[in-house]
Parts: C-alpha cells; structure tokens; sequence
C-alpha cells in the first residue's frame, strides 16, 4: 500500500474493468453472411476469421465465390466491432481512464512535433540561402580583390 490510498483503489479498480474487458473481449464472435446466408463467415473481436461455412453447392457461384466471401467476412468484421465497442465501454467511458488517455496524446502529439523531420527546401529557398551566405562573407572580406 502506498502513501496514497485513493490512488491505489482507483488503479486497482481500473485495472479490474480492464480485465473484465479483455475477457469479453475474447469472447466475442462477430458474424456475417452473403448470397442469402448460405455463406457465413465468423471473426474474433480483432477481426481475424474463425470460421467459415459454404454450401455444398459452391459451384454454383462460379468466379464469384471469393467476393462472396469477402463481403460475409466484412459484413462479420463490422459485427465484431460493433460488439468490441460495446465491450469496451466501462473503460473509454471512465473519467480516469479518459484523462490518462488525453495526457498520452498530449505527450505523444509534442513528442511528434519535437522529432518532425525539417522539410525539405525549395530550390529557391537554397537559392536565397546561398546568396545571403556568399554576400555576408564577401561582405566580411571573404573575397580577395
């Protein structure tokens, strides 16, 4: 236990949503269908397939069987979330967890602007700067005359 009760009891509280987050988080399974729902296809909550049905017959559906497969799994990705939302919710919805999140970005978007990288001069930017630099030291006596 530390210095500051509050602290520990908020954290201990965060850090149990989060865990219960993750758990539904495993959970989840969204699910999508194409060509009238014969073809289903199954996500986790990061989108990665878990299942896929075809009917017996997928013959039928000749070059565009891969579409349909792809729009099942699209349509089970939106499913999923939709559903991840929803789970995550007792954590973007807390205060805390809010103000921890601001303070992140702020640090990371200064952070950003610190190592940006110069952009790149136009020629006549160069121009101009080779100019001023070769008048100032012709200026200073750089040139013998």
């Amino acid at each position: 236990m530390s210095e500051y009760p509050d602290v520990d009891a908020g954290l201990a509280e965060v850090q149990a949503k989060a865990a219960r987050v993750q758990a539904n988080l495993k959970k989840i399974r969204g699910t999508g269908t194409a060509a009238n729902g014969t073809i289903v296809a199954t996500v986790d909550s990061a989108g990665h397939l878990r299942g896929l049905t075809l009917p017996p017959n997928t013959t039928r559906f000749g070059s565009q069987l891969s579409l349909l497969i792809l729009e099942a799994t699209a349509a089970a990705e939106k499913d999923a979330a939709r559903k991840s939302a929803h789970a995550v919710r007792p954590l973007t919805a807390d205060d805390r967890v809010q103000a921890g999140l601001t303070a992140i970005r702020a640090t990371l978007n200064q952070h950003d602007r610190v190592t940006q990288q110069p952009r790149a001069l136009t020629e006549d930017e160069i121009q101009a700067a080779d100019d001023a630099y070769f008048e100032k030291m012709n200026g200073n006596g750089w040139l013998q005359r």
